[in-house]
């Protein structure tokens, strides 16, 4: 700060005087008076401290023995009173000086006067004192307010993922953070951000708005963005009379001077002079842009804080364009999934829709045939005609699956409570007579109490009989199928096994068991099945926050365990 301006601010500063010596502290007085320092003094150094606190003076000046008397608790004592860290320290020493001071009292002095005090020179370095003091306050309180207004421009980032938002609310609130006249993003073709170049000026500005970068000006930025991000540092430029060589100078952006040749009145012709600071922008190993920040007339010159600020500010900035272009490549990829479920669901539909109407057809002349409406039959034909007849069940029951596969997923809100008991022991009541053609054993081990779930009735039923009937289905002869019904230790789940010693599964197939049509490569043409059945099951057995998995051993058997949530602790919703 001049002096000048300290000069101008009568009563804006004080100081106060200590000295055991009544003469000098009213010479002293008086003199800072005249300069227009109020002034307050004191005699010894144990009213020191209190006469500081209470009057907040802007400078000390201290006889050095007064001073040493502080000297050892100096340092408690700034630690307990934190607003006398910057407080300057003026030292009064004698002419001939007081030797080696300690050094506990060095690292608080400003300055050191010698006596006899001229009164210039006392003026000018207690001037000079303050004067230091509040560029150090001026610049602490610029740099918090430059924290704050980045901390504000990063929550905005966060708080979208939409590029273009951020990127609108980004340049105007880093321009006006540090006082710029001109910001210009330049983004490179990057698959990693969908952004687009693009410039602010401030509304106050009475020059033209400069032009955002244009892709033809790509190349010869390129190298430069490389090279920063190389360094983790920004570069400088001027253009224009005023310019004048810095020591990290770089040519003006070409894409400045080509807007300056395409309207030469944006520029006011060549008496604008323009400065600027430029910072790479990116992720990772490389750059995807640059940020182009300028001043018109006056030069740009950044603190260390700002510049570490910046670079902070500039990371989330490419974080967060990013992330939004993950997020939305996420979400186009969503809405594609969407669409294309939907129209697998309006093809299925449609599909189901036209071969029902046909095969219900067939199927009903079908009867009639075989039930001698047309006139009696052959028993040739009689038996081929039956042959139709069970190719005609497998298609309608074909359809069915592939409808089931494509069902919407049911409400919990419709789930009702089922005895998952009773359910399980209805169907092996069922499969008795279908396991005991095939010369198999069905043994069922049930508690004698009721195990409620919260699920469709039918669609639980439904899941649970693919899984037991495919145990028959693959079991030879003499073989066994077991059901048994247990509860797991936390009390909250119910498990179902049914186990068989049937011809096993190969473990290559076993990931992919639950694929819609998919066979078991061991599952010969013999063996009925389209493959969708498990995965039908899995779907329902989801839908009602169940599990399902399977263990087999190829010619031991297969053993496939269902989990369900107790009604109490069912997931609803």
């Amino acid at each position: 700060m001049a002096q000048d301006e300290v000069r101008g601010r009568r009563g804006d500063a004080s100081a106060v005087v200590a000295s055991a010596s009544g003469n000098e502290r009213a010479h002293l007085k008086r003199l800072l008076e005249d300069g227009g320092l109020p002034t307050r003094t004191v005699t010894t150094a144990a009213s020191l401290l209190d006469e500081v606190l209470t009057a907040r003076p802007d400078v000390l000046l201290v006889d050095v023995f007064l001073a040493l008397a502080y000297a050892d608790s100096l340092a408690d004592t700034i630690a307990q009173h934190p607003q006398l860290t910057d407080l300057p320290v003026i030292l009064l020493l004698p002419e001939g000086g007081a030797g080696e001071l300690p050094d506990t009292l060095a690292p608080s002095l400003s300055d050191v006067v010698f006596r006899p005090l001229e009164a210039t020179e006392v003026l000018q370095r207690t001037r000079s004192a303050i004067a230091r003091r509040r560029h150090r306050q001026a610049q602490r309180a610029s740099s918090e307010r430059l924290r704050e207004d980045m901390r504000r421009i990063s929550a905005r980032i966060r708080a979208t993922n939409d590029p273009a938002v951020i990127v609108d609310q980004f340049l105007p609130a880093v321009g006006q953070a540090l006082d710029a006249h001109h910001v210009a993003l330049q983004v490179f073709d990057d698959d990693r951000v969908a952004a687009h170049s693009c410039s602010w000026t401030r509304d106050t500005d009475d020059g033209a708005a400069i032009a955002a970068p244009l892709r033809t000006h790509q190349e010869a930025s390129l190298a430069l963005a490389l090279e920063l991000w190389e360094d983790t540092a920004t570069a400088s430029f001027s253009s224009g009379p005023a310019a004048a060589p810095q020591r990290d100078d770089i040519p003006p952006p070409e894409w400045i001077l080509h807007h300056a040749r395409a309207d030469p009145a944006s520029l006011r012709g060549d008496d604008r002079t323009m400065h600027g600071v430029v910072a790479a922008l990116g992720e990772g190993d490389t750059p995807f842009g640059l940020l182009w920040i300028m001043s018109e007339e006056t030069p740009l010159t950044w603190t260390g804080v700002e510049a570490a600020l910046t670079q902070h500010v500039l990371g989330n900035l490419a974080h967060g364009l990013i992330q939004a272009q993950l997020i939305s490549r996420q979400q186009q990829a969503v809405r594609k999934l969407r669409a294309l479920n939907q129209a697998k669901s309006d093809f299925v539909g449609t599909v189901n829709h036209e071969l029902r109407t046909p095969l219900a057809s067939i199927a009903g002349y079908l009867e009639m045939i075989i039930d001698g409406v047309g006139g009696e039959l052959p028993p040739e034909a009689h038996t081929m005609l039956q042959a139709v007849e069970r190719n005609t069940a497998k298609l309608s029951q074909l359809i069915d699956n592939i409808s089931a596969l494509s069902a919407r997923e049911t409400d919990a809100s419709e789930h009702g409570p089922v005895d998952i008991v009773h359910l399980v022991s209805e169907l092996t009541s069922r499969a008795v007579l279908q396991a005991a053609a095939g010369g198999i054993t069905l043994d069922c081990a049930l508690p004698d109490r009721l195990v409620t779930v919260s699920g469709d009735r039918g669609q639980l039923s439904a899941a649970l009989a693919v899984v037991l009937s495919n145990a028959i289905k693959f079991t030879q002869q003499e073989g066994t199928v077991s059901v048994r019904l247990t509860q797991e230790p936390d009390h909250e789940h119910v498990v179902i096994v049914v186990q068989d010693t049937g011809i096993g599964i190969p473990a290559d197939d076993l990931p992919r068991l639950f694929d819609a049509f998919h066979r078991a490569s061991n599952a010969t043409p013999a063996l009925p099945g389209a493959g969708v059945g498990l995965s039908i099951a899995k779907k329902t057995l989801e839908d009602h926050h169940g599990t399902i998995t399977i263990e087999s051993s190829l010619g031991v058997g297969t053993s496939v365990a269902i989990t369900l949530p107790l009604l109490n602790h069912a997931a609803v919703g």
